[in-house]
């Protein structure tokens, strides 16, 4: 009974060291780490595959071809996860130089646009501005004098003058504040 023992021990421990030829959805499962359910999902894809062992009815998984196959399936995706990381920079430079030669383009368009006088220099933009400033300053300046002359008929003399000189005031202040918010803005495009 104590050699029929040994030798059962022997021949399992002597099963658990040598690869069986052909395995079970399970087994292989248990072999490479996956479940079983993955394992048919492999199958299904081509990546592993069922044959029938001679003189079995059933088709089972050739064990190191599988397990082969699985490992081989593996470093492929590894691999093509690696260069997937690589392409993404490929496809990063060429975004950046799309938008180079965008800016590049912009750029040569612009400078054609000031050689065919499109554009005009700053210094010359700001004294036409000064320019168109200073006359509307006259003509809005003029407004109190003219209502004034309006209604002189209507109102009497000190009424007349002292409408006249509110609405200078007015026209002053709204003036002033005006040239004062476009200078800081200015000073904020400048900055």
């Amino acid at each position: 009974m104590a050699s029929k023992k040994k030798a059962a021990a022997e021949e399992a421990a002597a099963l658990m060291t040598s690869v069986p030829e052909w395995c079970s959805p399970g087994a292989l499962a248990q072999l490479i780490g996956l479940d079983e359910r993955r394992v048919q999902q492999l199958r299904a894809a081509g990546v592993l595959e069922t044959e029938l062992p001679p003189g079995r009815k059933v088709r089972k998984y050739r064990t190191c071809k599988n397990v082969q196959s699985y490992i081989a399936y593996k470093a492929r995706a590894r691999k093509e996860e690696e260069s997937g990381g690589a392409s993404e920079l490929v496809l990063k430079k060429l975004a950046a130089e799309v938008k180079l030669k965008e800016s590049q383009g912009q750029l040569h368009r612009l400078k054609t646009a000031i050689a065919e006088g499109k554009y005009i220099p700053a210094e010359q933009a700001a004294a036409e501005l000064a320019e168109f400033m200073a006359e509307f300053k006259k003509f809005a300046m003029n407004i109190p004098a003219r209502t004034a002359g309006n209604i002189s008929g209507d109102v009497d003399a000190l009424t007349v003058r002292a409408l006249e000189k509110a609405m200078r005031e007015e026209l002053e202040t709204m003036l002033n504040t005006f040239l004062d918010t476009v200078a800081e803005r200015q000073n904020e495009v400048d900055l």
